[in-house]
């Protein structure tokens, strides 16, 4: 793994990790990608964090080229369910913000969805912020609405004085959580307010037909709502409100805690200073969530192993379709590591020549007039995976599906 380091705690600063369990992927390491790590808990506050990880730079660089919200297959458009959760958020924020004219700045906007959306219901300043240089141009042809290059760790002059700040699948993907939260809070009017949503560490259980997909490729932090609050005080800010949300950021609804804060006053000394006299006590929740998942994903994934043992038996040549988390995930651990995968391929261009399990990944229209088996190796996109081989590329090739196991 590049420049894997140890990490202090994200939330409280100290270093005392407890191992829950350890991820590992099916990629090589081309000096950008999370090949691995070790799922924490932290003793002294109970935070649950990825530790092991690449430096905030490298992190850094493969957000600015992997972006993977541009729905390429839909010419821009999100997925209707994804525009719901969208337009259900813009109600709910307005609430927070009744002026209009107020600047709201949306960190890691992507392709500038929920701005398009503000900007419909009368909002008249509007600023995105995200790594990747195509989200920009994608803003302006699909919304009309203005990015520009940074991150929450990096935030632009433009930024300032903003009315509400929103990091809306942010916090999770970023190694230096408290320095993110006060570079947002540096851009914050002194009335102004800092929306955040994050995966919800306490209700991963509940579904675990991808068995650890939550422990992703790219997710680095794992809070439950007690230490997003708790990280949230050690920059200086104070909880407005909090609830639960499920929200459809591809074909599932993923479960999400939902909070606004405001400033408290300045953050005080020291990273994670102001988490470590917040909150009171540690948050045992999110290690006994963290617990409770991985038992139920073991448990599935042992159903999953004995199904791919048998679809593997004698070595028999293999295609894989789909090249994210879950199958990095499963072709790192046998039976798929010992199995005898030929060609791996994703519809995602920003995959093509990443090697996994060895093999470049390549666009599935290499695959015409190819004969193996194909493994559908993404549950969650197995219908469209099957309709595109079907009919896009006339394959017929037998479709060996990982959903109905």
């Amino acid at each position: 793994m590049t420049a894997a380091r140890d990490r202090d705690c994200p939330v409280c600063g100290r270093r005392a990790p407890t191992l829950i369990y350890r991820q590992n992927f099916a990629v090589a390491d081309d000096g950008r990608r999370i090949t691995g790590y070790d799922v924490v808990s932290c003793g002294p506050c109970g935070a649950v964090y990825a530790d092991g990880i690449p430096s905030q730079r490298a992190l850094d660089r493969y957000y600015a080229a992997a972006s993977k919200y541009e729905y390429l297959e839909r010419d821009g458009a999100p997925p209707d369910s994804t525009a719901a959760s969208h337009r259900a958020l813009v109600a709910r924020l307005a609430g927070f913000v009744p002026d209009t004219t107020r600047l709201i700045v949306d960190v890691g906007c992507g392709t500038g969805d929920v701005l398009g959306l503000l900007r419909a219901a009368g909002y008249t300043t509007l600023l995105g912020v995200d790594p990747a240089e195509h989200s920009a141009a994608a803003a302006r042809r699909l919304h009309g609405v203005e990015v520009v290059s940074g991150s929450v760790l990096a935030m632009p002059h433009r930024a300032a004085p903003a009315g509400l700040v929103m990091l809306v699948a942010v916090l999770e993907h970023v190694r230096a959580v408290a320095a993110a939260l006060r570079e947002a809070v540096g851009v914050l009017a002194p009335d102004g307010l800092l929306f955040v949503e994050v995966p919800d560490l306490e209700r991963f259980d509940g579904d675990v037909s991808m068995p650890f997909q939550q422990f992703s490729v790219e997710h680095v932090n794992y809070f439950t709502p007690r230490s997003l609050a708790r990280a949230a005080a050690g920059a200086g800010l104070e909880l407005v409100e909090q609830w639960p949300e499920l929200r459809h950021t591809g074909t599932t609804p993923e479960p999400s805690v939902c909070a606004v804060f405001r400033r408290r006053g300045p953050a005080l000394d020291g990273a994670g200073a102001g988490a470590r006299e917040a909150g009171g006590g540690r948050d045992d929740d999110g290690p006994e969530a963290a617990g409770r998942y991985v038992a139920r994903c073991a448990a599935r994934e042992r159903r999953v192993s004995a199904h791919l043992a048998r679809v593997t038996a004698g070595g028999r040549p293999l295609i894989v379709w789909g090249a994210g988390t879950y199958m990095q995930h499963l072709l790192a651990r046998a039976p798929l590591s010992e199995a005898n995968v030929v060609a791996v391929v994703d519809a995602n261009p920003r995959l093509h020549g990443v090697v996994v399990a060895g093999v470049a990944v390549t666009d599935p229209e290499t695959l015409v007039g190819r004969v193996e088996p194909i493994l559908v190796g993404s549950p969650a996109h197995e219908d469209e995976i099957v309709a595109m081989a079907r009919e896009r590329y006339g394959l017929r090739n037998e479709l060996l599906s990982l959903g109905q196991v």
